[in-house]
Order: C-alpha cells, then structure tokens, then sequence
C-alpha cells in the first residue's frame, strides 16, 4: 500500500487537527510503506545535509593544510636552488618555481583568512591549486626536457622525467590523502591529474619543437617510456584508493558522533513527529529501530516537546507488550533521536489493509495484550490518546508470534501530573480523528484511562471490518460523527462477528465514558470471556507468518 493514497477518512490521519482549517483536510502520509527491509544499506539520504555541511568544512581546513604542505616545499626547493647554484641557468625554470609559490600562498592566504567561501568556490580553489601544480609540473619537465634534448645528455632527461614522475605521484596521493571526496569524485579528479604532465609535454613537444620529437623517440626507449607510465597508473590507483578507504572512515566516524554507538542503516519509515531508520549498537551488534525528529520540527518548541515526552513517557514502561526506549540523544546539529527495539513484523493496519480483517479470535489475542500494556501505562498516569491500528505492532519477539506492542506516545496525557502541560496548540485537538474519543473531539472534559478504552473499541472495530466505525469528507466531519452519530454495529458492516464480542466493541464505543469499561484490565476480562478467544493462540499464530511467502516488514513507531 502506498502512503501517499490516503483518503481524508483514513483511520492514519494526523495527530493533531486544526479545528478551523482554512483549506480541504489532506492528511499527511503517518504510516510507512515499510515493504520487506533487508539489512543494512549505509547510510540514509537524509543523514546527507549535515554531512555536507561538515564535508565543506572539512575540505577547506584540508585544502588549507595541502596548499601550506606545497608552500613549505617549494620554499624548500627554492633555496635550494640558490645554494647549489642552479638559480639563474633558465629564466623560465625559475619563474615557475615563483609562480607555483606565489599560487600556493595565495590559496593559504584565502583560505586561512576569516572570509566566507561558498562550497563553489572552495571547490574552484582545490582544482585550481592542484591543476596548477600539476600543470606547471608538466610545464617545467619540458622546459628541462628540451635543454638537456639540446645537449645531448639522455641520462640527466631522463633522470629527470623519474623525478617529474614521483612529483606527480607525490600530488595525486596529496589530493586523495587529504580532500575528502566520493571515490568516482576522486577517481575523476586524481586520473586527470595524472595526465596533465604527460599531454602538456606532448603538445609542447609538438608544438614547439618537431624536430626534436624524433630524437627523443631515440633517446628514450619504449621500455623507459613504459616504466614511467606504469609508475603514474600505479601511483593513481594508490591514491584513488586512499581517498576510497579515508572517505568510507570519514562517513562511518561522522555517522558514530553523530548518533553515539549507533550505526545508522536503511529508512524504514516515518511517523507522525519522525523518520525511523534501521540501526546497529556499532559495539553490541544489536539491530535496533532510531527515530528521528523531522528536520523541519526540529525548531518548533512544542514538536520537540512533544518528542522528547514521547521518549520519557515509554521509557517509564516497562510492560512487555510496551516498545522499549534503548537510549535517547541530541546530535551536534540539535536533531533529536531515540533508540527502541528492532520488532520483525507489520503494524495492526498493514496486516488489515494487505490481509483483510482478522478472525475474532485473533484480535481478541492481540487485544488483551494491548490492554495489559495500557494498564501498566494507566496505573502511572500516562494516558496514550493517540491509539490506532498504525500504533498497534504485531511482533515476531523472541521466538514468539503475534506479540502485541504499543507504540508512539507522543500525544500522552500524563494525568499523574498535573502540572505537566498540555503539549498541543491553540485551535488544535489532539489525536486521530477516526479513532479518537468523543471528548477528544469536543475537549469538553478531561481524558483518563476511559479514552484510550474508546480507540481500542475503534481499533477492534476496524480489525473485524476493514472499516472505521465513522467516516467523513474532513477530519472535522468525523469528529462531528463521534460526538453524535450512533455507530453501526460491526456484524451489519462484516459477517462472522460473535455477539458477544460485538457487545464489548460497542460497550467501548459509548459515547458516554461513564458507560465503557473504566479501565483496561475490565476490557481485558470480558474479552478473555468472549467464546473465541479460544480460537488462536501462538501456534496458529506461527503458522500464519510461516505462511507468508515474503519476509516480514520493519516497524514504523
């Protein structure tokens, strides 16, 4: 099913609704398409910004140190020059030996300074610097090249095209040792370097003097010619190999400050306040599901608000069909994260929506474990107000099939506080229209334990139908419908619904919370009652997911 179909009566409508909408309601997608993940895939696209960032960072204070390595080597070989005497022989050699330095200066002088520098720009210096000296490498092998041509001294020419040759090698391994750059980036980059020598002597050579290309052919025999050029492919691939394994360590270093032991892996969704990305403890080895805040969130006070009672609040639960918080952090750029257990298996909605409604027997499984979590949340005064199928995991749990897990607590009430605030905004309801309580909508009183025992009869409702017990054009309309309508009875909307598992769907749904079950341990009890709760158990739980030719999906929290 693709999230981004959903129809304005969608049981995963957001979270929270303005009651005063200025445009139609369109829901925004709260359930991934969480379609089959197999391991671990590097690292997301959305992890790329802030390691832009830092890689544009990185790259100039890098740049900086590689133009102030040149600078310090051609200072050096400049004043050795003037103490071996060779200073002064061609005026040209000795020009580009003040060029090349006055280059590399210069790129110190920019980049050290305290001006700003686009990306752009910091790009155009790197290739600038490097081309340069590269170029001017070549520039000064044929200048030398053609004197000592004219002399006749084939041993000095070509002890000094090996000289040219380890130059070479000594900036292609510079480039990929120090700038940090994508090996294709790197490849592209290091491979041009690597022929700027050999193609500005060739075209000076012919350019500027046929009559000599004949006698070098002579001078220098293909065996030599050969050496030289495997020196230069060699020298390449070390160093495009080097920027390869020093850029994978820069990743995997940036990935492990930025989210402490964690590796992150593939997306496996998003939710309502969230994206939610496979991970992996870098030392535990241990799968796990890391929830991002989403970016645009990230400066909205009440959104990390919100996020941050989500984590406190599952934290304090300690019920095993509660998800389990590992760790909670903040990354250097201020994106909040938690960490909660990896759960194979599907979301109450997913199985719903992709396998059609659930025996009675099943939901009633699934249903009193629900209840078990919920009553350890209730007797600590947290109160979920956002339950729905999409918040209803069906696990695969240490050897254990259909194990209920209760996710998302980023709309709790927190009743045993009340001086907790109210984490919502003015004109706004908190919770999913279509399975929201009465109150909820009309926030006329109040919400305790009574208003998530109303979600979970919509919840059951949904299971045995496929449908939600109200629908409506607008989240406005279905809040409406809650508060007034009388709901249809599930066995007029389905066929094989027991009556006296009807009777407790429809006690959840009283418009009146005096009405309902008061708690979740009463709803657990009389579901327990309910004939078909006999009808499943784990074994038939087990053979259903073994039944499934696809490998299961990865939660969405």
């Amino acid at each position: 099913m693709s999230t981004d179909q959903k129809t304005p009566a969608s049981p995963d409508a957001d979270s929270c609704i303005d009651l005063y909408p200025t445009e139609a309601y369109t829901p925004p997608a709260d359930v991934a398409d969480t379609r089959r993940v197999a391991g671990f895939a590097g690292i997301d696209d959305t992890c790329a910004g802030s390691l832009v960032a830092e890689t544009h960072d990185l790259r100039r204070r890098r740049l900086a140190s590689a133009a102030v390595f040149l600078t310090a080597v051609w200072v050096g070989l400049l004043l050795w020059s003037l103490a071996n005497g060779t200073m002064g022989r061609n005026w040209a050699v000795d020009a580009i030996k003040f060029i090349r330095l006055i280059i590399s200066g210069g790129v110190v002088a920019l980049l050290l300074s305290r001006r700003p520098l686009s990306g752009k720009m910091v790009k155009g210096l790197e290739y600038g610097l490097f081309g340069s000296m590269m170029l001017l490498l070549g520039l000064t092998e044929y200048l030398v090249s053609v004197e000592f041509l004219r002399r006749g001294d084939a041993l000095a020419m070509s002890i000094y095209m090996k000289n040219g040759v380890i130059g070479a090698i000594i900036l292609m391994m510079l480039y990929g040792a120090l700038i940090p750059n994508d090996t294709v980036t790197a490849a592209k980059a290091i491979l041009t370097l690597a022929l700027v020598p050999i193609v500005a002597f060739t075209l000076l050579m012919e350019l500027e003097h046929p009559d000599l290309i004949e006698e070098l052919e002579m001078m220098r025999s293909a065996e030599h010619a050969g050496s030289n050029a495997v020196s230069l492919i060699a020298g390449a691939a070390l160093a495009i190999y080097s920027a390869h394994i020093l850029n994978g360590l820069r990743k995997d270093l940036h990935d492990a400050r930025k989210f402490g032991q964690y590796r992150l892996g593939r997306k496996l969704g998003a939710g309502g306040m969230g994206d939610v990305f496979l991970a992996e403890h870098q030392l535990l080895k241990r799968p796990c599901a890391l929830k991002l805040i989403k970016t645009e969130s990230g400066s909205d006070p009440l959104a990390v608000a919100r996020f941050e009672r989500e984590v406190k609040s599952a934290a304090r639960l300690s019920h095993p069909n509660t998800i389990a918080i590992y760790d909670y952090g903040r990354t250097d750029e201020g994106t909040f994260y938690y960490v909660m257990e990896y759960l194979p298996g599907m979301s109450l909605h997913d199985m719903v929506k992709e396998h059609g409604p659930l025996p009675p027997g099943r939901l009633v499984f699934l249903l009193r474990q629900a209840c078990a979590g919920l009553a350890e949340a209730h007797s600590l005064g947290i109160i979920h107000r956002d339950l729905k199928p999409a918040n209803i995991f069906v696990a695969l749990r240490g050897g254990e099939a259909d194990v209920a897990k209760i996710l998302d607590f980023g709309l709790v009430k927190l009743t045993g506080d009340p001086e907790a605030p109210e984490l919502t905004t003015d004109r706004t309801v908190s919770g999913t229209p279509a399975f929201m309580a009465p109150e909820q909508a009309t926030g006329d009183r109040a919400v305790d334990p009574r208003t998530d025992v109303y979600s979970l009869g919509a919840i059951a409702y949904f299971a045995l139908t496929g449908k939600t017990p109200f629908h409506g054009p607008t989240a406005m309309a279905i809040m409406i419908a809650q508060v007034r309508d009388p709901v249809v009875p599930p066995s007029q909307v389905a066929e094989g619904i027991p009556a006296d598992l009807e009777r407790v769907v429809l006690r959840c749904l009283a418009k009146d919370p005096a009405d309902r079950y008061q708690d979740a341990r009463s709803l657990a009890r009389d579901l327990a009652a309910c004939a078909c709760a006999r009808d499943w158990d784990e074994d038939r739980a087990a053979a259903w997911w073994q039944s499934l030719v696809e490998p299961v999906a990865a939660p969405v929290a």
